[in-house]
């Protein structure tokens, strides 16, 4: 089982984005980048949020939570930023990913060529369109280490 759903920007940027969220969790990876864990407190707490984001939410993907898309406007205001979300079981499910940089989203499921294979799946490419390089023989995925853990929960718990 796979399943992982979070924002990743560059981890100065995250870190004054969120500050003022109880539930947030920051997870570093590589490249100068964390990992945000979207969970079940932090959505709970981003319901409420409203930003001063003045931008048409029209959302991307229908399960991405309303408070969460806008504080990736936010965030990618300042850096860019990538949702990514995974759904895998017994080797089954899909991925999927979106990126930001300066207000204006940059990759979704509209992106030509958005539904590749490995080693350009949507959370690769997003990855890249963020500025990830990836190591010799990896994906984006596996050089900033996504696959370290399989649920947004464990990402969350490694860092407390």
């Amino acid at each position: 089982m796979h399943d992982v759903e979070g924002l990743i920007a560059r981890s100065e940027t995250l870190a004054d984005a969120t500050g003022h969220f109880t539930n947030a969790v920051l997870c570093p990876l590589v490249q100068g980048l964390s990992l945000l864990p979207l969970t079940d407190a932090l959505a709970s707490e981003l319901v409420a949020y409203r930003p001063d984001v003045q931008a048409a939410l029209t959302q991307p993907l229908s399960y991405l939570a309303a408070g969460a898309h806008a504080l990736a406007i936010e965030i990618s205001r300042r850096a860019p930023v990538a949702y990514i979300a995974t759904a895998y079981f017994g080797g089954n499910g899909k991925q999927d990913a979106l990126a930001w940089e300066r207000g204006i989203l940059r990759f979704s499921p509209t992106t030509p060529d958005y539904d590749r294979p490995w080693p350009h799946t949507p959370i690769s490419q997003a990855l890249r369109t963020i500025g990830v390089v990836a190591d010799e023989g990896l994906d984006e995925f596996d050089t900033v280490g996504l696959g370290r853990h399989r649920e947004t929960h464990r990402w969350a718990a490694s860092v407390k």
